[in-house]
């Protein structure tokens, strides 16, 4: 190499260098403008979307009729949902952790949840550890009372970690004196809460800042019983005032005990990788007072290939709702125990379960929620197909339209009533290729002793479907911007196949609309305008739009849903960052800066 061919490559390399500086400049800039928009403490919460009846979709980006809003009152945790009660007031929390807590909150005003109480369980075990089933008795400790203002003001101080607890290391697998020892979804550490800070709070201010943005931790340290493993979907029974909850996976803290010394060891049963649904009684007051096992999935064969648990038993159930009457408890699957999910009809007289939807390969159930009030002569019954060929059997799809997620229903062809007698169809476990790749519902029912046919699955949209201007799951920026460079998008265009959950709403005007949330970093809704054919009960797509969520700071991993008893979609983000990590790392994580892109951050700028 001659000396003058030297000197041209190191010019370049150090010109190559500077454009290398300047581009992470670039990047820090957009990231650091994007941050002082939000916090790791605007992550974590229920989300309520209102429908403004008379106002339509309109003509923006966003669409006109709706009012985003999120209940920091509530608690930070990871929601599969926040469950409205027939209350109104009372909300269960479906909180997707390991080592996690059972939570009740009770608003101050009939459907108004930016205001009220945050309760925490304590859980008494009856039978010997290691049992296969128990009764446990429950008591609740109240975590105070909070407004969604007062939690968003004190985000805006910009809060951390550090301002709420000091730290210890754990040693011996004990803390020393002085910090109480828990061990929660953040793993086992040794916390106090301190009584003043940086920013000027109080003892009580810091507090209530931790009961509501380290739930988690905060409800630890106060003696909750912080061992439940994957807790999901949850309805209410009222003829038998019983309270379903889904725990998909029994098994870690559920099943074992503690590590670190002084952590109490309230839930110890002997592990079932299958799952089981739980039941809570439910007093007058709307609060739990017991729990048992209502139905346990397995057995589980270790030995199998696919299908480890009974393909006739549930297998990781997650999303729970009653319907079709009274006695109907539908449960739906998000397992890698069965190749194909189902959704089962459990009826609660006899305890026995039919097969009513099976989905594609890699797919999960989500969303069954069962509708009476969309029409007069038609109930309707939606579920969500998520994912298909995404957690398993990639192999298996055969072109990228095979992967659209879709979002269902089935319309009963009659209004049935609580206290009539319904029974299904069986549909066989799908044994067949072709069986394999159906989303299909049973064909027909029995109402009160007389066959009904029903029209099966039938799709109202599918991730990528454009209406208008919108692609429905597509990421979109807080300014209605889409993100097409979006990096965990599984379709081209940063579009989403993790629709979880749609809600139907019909407005006092008689409009029909469905709301669908995706579990993406950029948490994105978008609402659909619906007709209806008065005849066949037909559901037809006739706009979209996504949703504005500005005003609740943008979404996180949308989960689960209801539709609220007063007419609203409630999601839940099923995601609670580990704040004190983020802390120590300088506020940087992977997962964080996706989230970021909604503010603008672009981690790819020049």
């Amino acid at each position: 190499m001659t000396h003058s061919a030297k000197k041209i490559i190191l010019v370049t390399t150090a010109l190559v260098a500077l454009g290398t500086f300047a581009h992470a400049d670039a990047v820090s800039d957009s990231r650091a403008a994007a941050l002082a928009q939000t916090s790791v403490y605007r992550v974590g919460f229920p989300v309520e979307v209102s429908v403004v009846p008379g106002k339509g979709l309109g003509a923006d980006a966003f669409a006109a009729n709706t009012v985003a809003s999120k209940h920091y009152s509530v608690g930070r945790l990871s929601f599969e949902l926040a469950y409205v009660m027939p209350d109104q007031k009372t909300v269960y929390i479906g909180n997707d952790q390991t080592n996690g807590a059972m939570f009740r909150y009770v608003a101050d005003t009939a459907g108004d949840l930016s205001s009220g109480e945050l309760f925490a369980a304590k859980l008494t075990q009856t039978a010997e550890k290691g049992a296969a089933t128990s009764d446990f008795s429950i008591a609740w400790m109240s975590l105070g009372h909070a407004t969604d203002a007062e939690i968003d003001a004190i985000i805006g101080k910009g809060i951390k970690f550090s301002d709420m607890f000091d730290t210890a290391d754990v040693a011996d697998n004990a803390c020393p004196a002085g910090f109480t020892p828990i061990e929660s979804t953040y793993g086992a550490e040794c916390l106090t809460l301190k009584t003043e800070n940086r920013l000027g709070m109080s003892a009580d201010e810091i507090a209530l800042a931790a009961s509501r943005l380290e739930t988690a931790r905060y409800a630890a340290t106060m003696g909750a019983t912080s061992e439940f493993r994957k807790m999901e979907g949850i309805t209410f029974d009222a003829k038998r005032s019983k309270l379903y909850m889904a725990i998909s996976d029994l098994e870690k803290g559920m099943a074992k005990g503690p590590k670190l010394a002084g952590v109490a060891d309230d839930i110890n049963l002997q592990a079932n990788k299958c799952g089981a649904v739980m039941q809570l009684s439910v007093g007058a007051d709307m609060a739990t007072t017991d729990m048992s096992i209502l139905v346990a999935g397995g057995p589980f064969n270790a030995g199998a290939v696919v299908n480890q648990c009974d393909i006739n038993n549930i297998s990781w159930p997650d999303n729970l709702t009653m319907g079709f009457t009274d006695d109907t408890l539908l449960i739906a699957e998000d397992t890698d125990y069965h190749q194909n999910d189902v959704l089962w009809a459990m009826n609660l007289n006899d305890g026995s379960l039919t097969r009513v939807f099976t989905t594609p390969y890699g797919s999960e159930v989500t969303s069954p929620f069962y509708y009476k009030n969309v029409d007069d002569k038609f109930d309707y019954l939606v579920t969500v197909v998520q994912h298909p060929y995404g957690e398993s059997d990639q192999d298996m799809a055969t072109s990228p339209d095979d992967t659209r997620a879709y979002v269902g229903y089935v319309a009963i062809p009659a209004k049935v009533q609580g206290g009539d007698t319904v029974g299904f169809t069986p549909m066989p476990f799908a044994a067949t290729d072709a069986e394999k790749r159906m989303a299909a519902f049973t064909p027909s029912m029995t109402l009160n002793g007389t066959e009904m046919a029903l029209n099966g699955y039938q799709t109202l949209l599918r991730s990528g479907d454009k209406v208008g201007n919108a692609v429905f799951g597509q990421a979109v920026a807080r300014d209605g911007t889409p993100l097409v460079d979006y990096p965990d998008g599984d379709l081209p265009g940063g579009v989403s196949t993790s629709q979880d959950h749609t809600t139907l709403h019909r407005t006092a005007d008689g409009e029909l609309f469905a709301i669908t949330q995706f579990e993406e970093e950029v948490g994105t809704m978008y609402i659909a305008s619906l007709d209806r054919d008065a005849v066949s009960g037909t559901l037809v797509v006739t706009g979209l739009k996504p949703v504005d969520l500005s005003a609740a700071f943008g979404g996180f991993d949308f989960c689960a849903g209801v539709a609220t008893p007063w007419g609203s979609h409630l999601g839940g983000e099923e995601w609670d960052f580990n704040a004190r990590e983020f802390e120590a790392a300088g506020e940087q994580d992977a997962d964080f800066d996706k989230y970021l892109m909604y503010f603008g951050f672009k981690p790819g700028a020049a």
